[in-house]
């Protein structure tokens, strides 16, 4: 995999529409790389921008752009159900464990999908999607454009894989080696009376097989910090208001321990010959500049792109690529897409 962008901000202020844009340019300007443009808010629109059902299944756009839209219970479910089977297996394999049928309740109102937090969800299908040693994928892309929710759940998606996932993970291996071990020197004091040692040994085997997966998460969500670490890049959306704009240095700081900020993008600026016939359109451009000004000394180091808001919405591949012709220029390229200069 070569690069992950992602774009983050506050809600509303575009970042679909750039993501859609910024995809849809690095389809033309890089024809045989593989590229994947992924949204995670709630509220997704990929489906709108490009006219075409996209839904959670990865769906072709053009010769090199795929999009999709995931449905997190659906890889969550997957994941937990076969732990819920084998944890199920493994309670009633355990002597006395197996006969109380407060462990059988607790086990299924514990380990569901219904019980995971959405943007756990999210990250446990972000990692499957990024993962460089998954191989079950039909399609190994080159290049990942990530659509994130507002800041709070942006930080959740890069913070849950890296640490709360972590802390339940390790919570949950000492809680299954607690049991077996109990049981197993219970088993030794009684003589093996209770189970047969067969049973025993597949109960072992079944515990490992649940340790092992849980683990697994576990390592995934090591390499995927790692390549997100390495081969990630944040790009800020912004439109120049003050909620906004505010917004926008929160995350600058809460992102850093994360992932590379690497540009910022104010969008949807009023033009100015707009400007020149509207006396509402006049203040509003009046009060943008004054917030572009700030922007350009919070942010003096980074790559800043600057977008009007154009006059027919950014709607399918001719006016995708029209918004980011907007945004970068018609002479950009691939590279300066990429890696936007920093200013020390």
């Amino acid at each position: 995999m070569d690069r992950i962008i992602v774009l983050g901000g506050k809600g509303g202020v575009g970042k679909s529409s750039i993501s859609a844009a910024t995809a849809v340019k690095l389809s033309q300007l890089l024809p045989n790389k593989r590229i994947l443009i992924i949204s995670f808010d709630i509220a997704h629109n990929l489906t709108d921008l490009f006219q075409k059902e996209i839904g959670n299944k990865i769906t072709q756009l053009n010769n090199n752009l795929w999009g999709i839209e995931p449905d997190p219970n659906i890889y969550a479910e997957e994941y937990t159900d076969n732990l819920l089977k084998k944890m199920k297996a493994f309670s009633k394999q355990m002597p006395l464990v197996g006969l109380i049928p407060q462990i059988e309740t607790f086990i299924n109102t514990t380990f569901t999908a219904d019980s995971i937090p959405l943007a756990l969800k999210n990250a446990m299908f972000f990692q499957k999607i990024l993962d460089a040693e998954d191989l079950t994928q039909k399609i190994q892309f080159d290049i990942i454009i990530a659509d994130f929710p507002p800041t709070g759940n942006m930080i959740a998606l890069f913070e849950i894989p890296e640490d709360q996932v972590k802390v339940v993970v390790k919570y949950t291996i000492n809680f299954f080696n607690s049991i077996r071990k109990t049981i197993n020197n219970f088993s030794n004091i009684l003589g093996n009376i209770i189970h047969p040692l067969s049973e025993n040994k597949n109960r072992d085997e079944l515990g490992d097989e649940i340790i092992n997966m849980i683990r697994e998460v576990e390592r995934r969500g090591d390499r995927v910090t790692q390549l997100i670490h390495e081969i990630g890049s944040l790009r800020l959306v912004t439109i120049a208001e003050k909620p906004s704009y505010e917004e926008m240095k929160r995350a600058k700081n809460l992102t850093k321990k994360y992932i590379d900020l690497d540009g910022i993008h104010i969008n949807m600026s009023t033009p100015k010959d707009s400007a020149e016939k509207c006396n509402f359109c006049e203040n509003q451009r009046t009060i943008q500049l004054k917030y572009i000004k700030e922007i350009k000394e919070e942010f003096q180091n980074y790559t800043i792109w600057e977008s009007q808001k154009l006059r027919k919405e950014p709607i399918g591949f001719e006016g995708l690529i029209e918004l980011a012709n907007e945004i970068y220029g018609e002479k950009i390229t691939a590279e300066e897409i990429f890696n936007p200069k920093f200013q020390n």
